[in-house]
């Protein structure tokens, strides 16, 4: 369920890293990932980010800075022409 089925190739013109992690920051987490091509990581973080709202305000701020950092340092990824698996992580080479 965790490990990437999927390569993701760059695309052309590539996807912009801020874009990325301001999608994700502001909207729930994984919409970031979702830009990216990144779809079942991006609904796993979005319901993280659903489930985190039970813990009283560290919760969702955690996923979402989370979700941005892993979403611009993807996009930086592909934006360097690097291929990225659809499950990949931004502490995974």
């Amino acid at each position: 369920m965790f490990e990437s089925t999927v390569q993701i190739q760059p695309s052309n013109p590539p996807k912009n890293p801020i874009i990325a992690a301001i999608l994700s920051l502001v909207l729930l987490g994984g919409v970031g990932q979702l830009y990216l091509g990144q779809q079942k990581k991006g609904i796993i973080l979005i319901a993280a980010w659903v489930i985190l709202w039970l813990v009283p305000c560290v919760g969702p701020l955690l996923a979402a800075v989370m979700g941005a950092v892993d979403a611009y340092i993807i996009a930086d990824k592909l934006q360097k022409g690097q291929s990225v698996g659809d499950m990949q992580w931004f502490w995974e080479n």
